[in-house]
């Protein structure tokens, strides 16, 4: 009897062990997931504050006398860039994965704000640079109808 007791005992251990394996294994993609869609949203912050460290796309175009004259869209375009990150921030604290096609897509938006730093009105034609500002602003508009739906 001593014998059959000490047996069911070591195959309730192995079951409890073998739970707690099943269920650490269950819980432990989910903080990987996590710990990947705060580091991306970190990334997308930090892009994002070097641009905003050289006054933004608003900035940039105050200090050009040939663009200032439609900068509130530069300031529009700020306001958006930082909306779009917000979004992320907030679907990464809603649902712990990270959606590599939204971080995808909102790093090449912000690649292309940043490249347009390096656009000059001396060098390039003034009308080449705003249409790169207005289209921008429009892909913006696009990226935070499908960020809002998603």
């Amino acid at each position: 009897m001593n014998l059959l007791q000490g047996s069911k005992t070591r195959a309730v251990l192995c079951l409890r062990i073998c739970f707690a394996g099943l269920l650490f294994l269950m819980i432990f993609p989910n903080l990987v997931f996590a710990n990947a869609c705060q580091n991306a949203a970190q990334d997308l912050r930090s892009s994002f504050e070097v641009t905003q460290g050289r006054g933004g796309i608003w900035g940039y175009m105050e200090q050009n006398s040939s663009l200032r004259g439609d900068s509130m869209i530069g300031f529009q375009v700020d306001g958006k860039l930082q909306r779009i990150i917000v979004l992320f921030e907030t679907q990464c604290i809603k649902s712990k994965q990270l959606s590599k096609k939204s971080f995808q897509k909102i790093d090449n938006i912000i690649s292309d704000a940043r490249m347009i730093f390096n656009l000059r009105p001396g060098r390039n034609p003034t009308k080449e640079i705003m249409a790169k500002i207005n289209g921008l602003n429009t892909s913006l508009d696009k990226l935070i109808k499908e960020l809002g739906a998603a």
